[in-house]
């Protein structure tokens, strides 16, 4: 009985699924997975185990790696508690102050206005018509 193993690489863009590529290897295509979706280009990557039996002409697909975005935020916020000060007590409270709001600053115009332009751009439209004009009476 002979059997071909092999392990595709998918990635998940524009809801749905898309082949990166094939690999013999499943530490390889695993590495390949993990440094996919480490890019944070893609919102889940897969790995796909297909196995082929040349005896019966068939294949049997099953998915060995799944990782979605859900993955990644879990194992950054159980990083940040691990690496986070200890808890203070905050029996304590003080009340919040408010902060005082602060006015955007006010941004002078620099350059020609829009109208200056459109006036310019008629002007300029409006001689080459007359010197259309001109240049066909002769």
């Amino acid at each position: 009985m002979s059997q071909v193993v092999s392990y595709e690489v998918d990635t998940y863009q524009n809801n749905r699924w898309v082949l990166e590529c094939v690999l013999d290897d499943k530490d390889m295509a695993l590495s390949t997975a993990k440094r996919l979706y480490d890019t944070k280009r893609f919102a889940a990557v897969r790995i796909v185990q297909e196995t082929y039996d040349e005896e019966v002409n068939s294949s049997r697909e099953r998915v060995i790696f799944e990782t979605t975005v859900a993955d990644r935020e879990n194992r950054a916020a159980k990083h940040s508690q691990v690496n986070s000060p200890p808890k203070v007590d905050r029996s304590e409270r003080h009340p919040l102050r408010k902060r005082p709001r602060v006015e955007p600053p006010v941004v002078q115009k620099k350059g020609t206005s829009l109208w200056i332009l459109l006036l310019l751009l008629c002007v300029i439209a409006g001689g080459g018509i007359g010197l259309l004009a001109f240049l066909k009476g002769l």
